[in-house]
């Protein structure tokens, strides 16, 4: 189920700064190592790795960009240490009258894989300005509701990355929150993936680079629904795959739709799946290397898609924290 025999073998699969999981057979996996996820190229090392993220310029007190500005998104840390990134969601169309903050993550952010439990204690960081300590708010973990992410068992079943997916709520935003530092939800069809693009719409990626210590975002992506016969199998519904670039700090960044100045947040980034076949463990023990080529049926990121099961949840989340 999770294996085209025919083209690609026994494939890896991987999730940024989680388990990297050697699926060789639908029923047996193994745990050989930790990886982040992909950097795409030409596959030519000889002319360096072609990667195409950039600094999302937004500044505190609203200056920067007027642009990246809708891009609002931030960083988790969790006992003392960076773990993810964070998407800032626009809760009026569901309350208007909400009065705290709702976040969009990877469940897997917030587990301490090692001992398959929750971190004791998690902060949330708007735009990754920690030093500022006006742009930070407690993440609480009875505010929250969790797919059926499962650190113990998720890469040895059928649905894995299925339900990666967590809303975090926040009753007490950050000092200088403004409900327009937000991005909306949309349930976006696939199937028009290419009609969408030839009528002026983009796809990126928005998520913490910790290389770089900001919010980058990766522009112009390949963003194609998971099916039978490449690396994500068609395995559940709502596997995105792409082409979008990111490394450590990526896990919970947002898959954004661009159309006509108007942004959206599509899915999740959850991790990334690769052949074994052409990138077997003992020779690329840490995956594809920079600048491998992308392909959806021997190395691609994946996510999880903001689908109407996720919106249903989300507005069930949210009507249960209205006043």
């Amino acid at each position: 189920m999770f294996q085209n025999s025919n083209t690609v073998g026994p494939f890896l699969s991987a999730w940024m700064l989680c388990l990297t999981v050697t699926l060789a057979s639908p029923l047996r996996a193994q745990t050989v190592g930790v990886v982040p996820v992909n950097i795409f190229g030409d596959g030519n090392p000889l002319n360096g790795v072609e990667d195409s993220r950039e600094q999302v310029m937004a500044g505190p007190g609203g200056g920067g960009n007027p642009e990246d500005r809708q891009l609002n998104s931030g960083t988790i840390t969790c006992d003392g240490s960076f773990r993810g990134t964070a998407m800032v969601v626009d809760t009026r169309e569901f309350a208007p009258d909400l009065e705290g903050v709702v976040l969009v993550s990877a469940a897997h952010v917030l587990y301490n894989l090692k001992k398959k439990r929750l971190f004791r204690r998690c902060q949330f960081h708007f735009m990754g300005w920690e030093s500022d300590p006006g742009y930070g708010s407690k993440i609480d973990f009875k505010l929250m509701r969790m797919g059926n992410f499962n650190p113990g068992q998720a890469t040895g079943v059928f649905e894995f990355g299925e339900g990666d997916w967590v809303f975090l709520y926040l009753r007490k935003p950050w000092k200088y929150f403004s409900p327009d530092q937000s991005l909306r939800l949309r349930d976006f069809s696939f199937a028009q993936t290419e009609s969408y693009r030839q009528s002026g719409g983009e796809f990126r990626l928005v998520a913490f680079d910790s290389s770089a210590g900001n919010i980058s975002q990766s522009r112009d992506c390949v963003v194609v629904q998971s099916k039978g016969g490449d690396l994500g199998g068609g395995t559940w519904k709502g596997q995105l795959l792409d082409d979008c670039d990111s490394a450590d700090g990526a896990s919970g960044g947002g898959i954004i739709a661009v159309l006509n100045q108007e942004y959206y947040l599509i899915g999740i980034r959850n991790g990334s799946h690769w052949s074994e076949l052409l990138y077997p463990a003992d020779g690329y023990p840490a995956g594809p290397p920079d600048g491998s080529v992308w392909n959806r049926l021997s190395n691609t990121n994946f996510g999880r898609a903001i689908d109407t099961k996720l919106l249903f949840e989300i507005n069930q989340f949210i009507q249960s924290h209205r006043p």
